[in-house]
């Protein structure tokens, strides 16, 4: 964890202000303190989140003029600190969560894309609280997407799932936080706060979350998944575990190829369970069994060996009834006894990722086992560490096919689709509030550039002019808007 820590670090300082949250609302507040006298502790400048930047969005004169077309929204700093409760970053992120609806991470999908699709409110009707919340969490989420590894890219959207769902939703990141046995590495990656439905209380419910190329394999410990179906820990929830699988999507080439990356996230979701575990972790394949059985052909037929389904490809579809070959090309008259070849069944056998698991006999075992009894527990489930799949430390695998089953939504993050949504919900808002952001954002901007200086052409007492201006603005619409 440590090194994943630094790569953070080094990841944070790429995209770090020059200037720090603290003295940059400092900064407002002195600039606009000394030009008009504002007290700015009672208004809405000191709730501005730690971390304030302007949007990665085109910059326009817009704020300037009436003719807004963009907000210039925060820029939330991404951190890991959104997994743990009871911080700043997490209290700051869960607020703006808060007004992403839902009590599960289907319905939180369903009211993103209703915000994506449902139009936008008349003008000035537009709800400042949910209009923000929503445009936030798509800059956010997509920033962890595409400006990051694949690594970091995973652990940060750990941290923001947490922040998402908000209560005691928690990344976990340490076996000793919810006091796995000696060993044991911890399998959940979240513990989220679900509400089922409208009725029911809310619980905590075990998560590993998966980002995945589209079509990609889940892959795991298979030690590690026994390990935790067998920990007694009360703080585990060891009677189950949802995998939640989000794939980059992308558009199929000729030839069947994928291309890049189309802009879609694609959400899947599986629950394992100690009695469902044999049926899909190294499940045995099933696969058709052939042979030749008697029969009188209704109507003549030539010989051949060809169309025959892999399993028994090549192997001629007719046999004489004591079992010698008729010629390949023979014509077999209607009305003659032959035994042909058909599938009579299917079998399950050990193959694949489940053979590295399982020998035949282990299975074998270990499925007797649990057809034994009503309910898997603890017990029954210890025979899986006499597998070779547990002693050898192998890995699991499941395919595409299995959760693909499981689609509970998709997020398109196309740029284009985002900014003109953004535009089009500036409109439904109060032109004053999208000039307060503007504003501040033009603010942040010329207090970098004043105390630091950039370019041949840099002009300190320009610069500092247009701060004064930008503070000029910044007061009159907080005055005429906040009350």
């Amino acid at each position: 964890m440590s090194d994943l820590r630094n790569i953070l670090k080094e990841e944070y300082i790429k995209k770090e202000r020059a200037v720090t949250p603290s003295t940059l609302v400092g900064m407002i507040e002195e600039v606009i303190g000394s030009l008009h006298g504002l007290n700015t502790k009672s208004s809405f400048l000191v709730e501005a989140p730690p971390g304030y930047a302007p949007a990665s969005a085109e910059e326009t004169d817009d704020s300037k003029d009436d003719n807004v077309t963009v907000i210039r929204r925060p820029t939330i700093k991404i951190t890991e600190l959104w997994g743990k409760t009871e911080n700043g970053d997490r209290d700051i992120m869960e607020g703006l969560m808060n007004n992403i609806k839902g009590n599960t991470v289907k319905e939180k999908i369903e009211k993103v894309n209703e915000f994506l699709t449902d139009a936008a409110p008349p003008p000035g009707e537009g709800d400042i609280s949910r209009i923000m919340s929503y445009l936030i969490f798509l800059d956010t989420f997509a920033s962890i997407v595409n400006d990051y590894g694949a690594s970091v890219s995973g652990f940060l959207f750990e941290a923001f799932l947490a922040a998402l769902m908000g209560g005691t939703s928690v990344q976990i990141d340490d076996p000793e936080q919810v006091g796995a046995s000696p060993g044991s590495l911890p399998i959940e990656d979240v513990q989220l706060m679900i509400n089922q439905s409208e009725d029911a209380d809310a619980e905590i419910v075990p998560y590993s979350l998966k980002l995945l190329r589209r079509d990609g394999t889940v892959k795991g410990s298979f030690k590690n998944l026994v390990d935790y179906f067998l920990d007694p820990a009360e703080g585990r929830k060891t009677d189950s575990i949802v995998y939640l699988i989000v794939t980059k999507d992308a558009e199929k080439l000729q030839g069947g190829k994928l291309g890049s990356w189309n802009g879609t996230l694609k959400f899947f979701e599986f629950t394992i369970t100690r009695d469902n575990f044999l049926e899909l972790i190294g499940a045995p394949r099933t696969v058709p069994v052939y042979d030749y059985v008697p029969q009188t052909l209704a109507r003549s037929f030539k010989q051949s060996i060809k169309n025959q389904p892999k399993a028994v490809r090549g192997m001629p579809h007719f046999k004489m009834p004591d079992g010698n070959d008729i010629e390949v090309g023979a014509q077999i008259p209607k009305g003659t006894e032959v035994l042909r070849l058909v599938q009579t069944g299917t079998e399950d056998v050990i193959k694949g990722s489940a053979a590295k698991l399982y020998s035949p006999e282990e299975y074998k075992t270990v499925t007797g086992k649990f057809a034994d009894v009503p309910d898997v527990d603890r017990q029954v489930f210890a025979a899986l560490q006499d597998t070779k799949g547990y002693q050898t430390e192998q890995q699991w695998a499941i395919g595409h096919g299995v959760y693909d089953q499981g689609f509970i939504g998709q997020i398109k993050l196309e740029p284009e689709l985002l900014k003109a949504k953004a535009e089009e919900y500036t409109q439904s808002l109060n032109t004053s509030i999208v000039k307060i952001f503007n504003a501040l954002g033009d603010l942040s901007d010329n207090i970098n550039r004043y105390f630091i200086g950039a370019g041949k052409d840099f002009n300190r007492k320009v610069v500092g002019q247009q701060a004064k201006e930008d503070a000029e603005i910044l007061k009159t619409e907080v005055n005429a808007t906040i009350t």
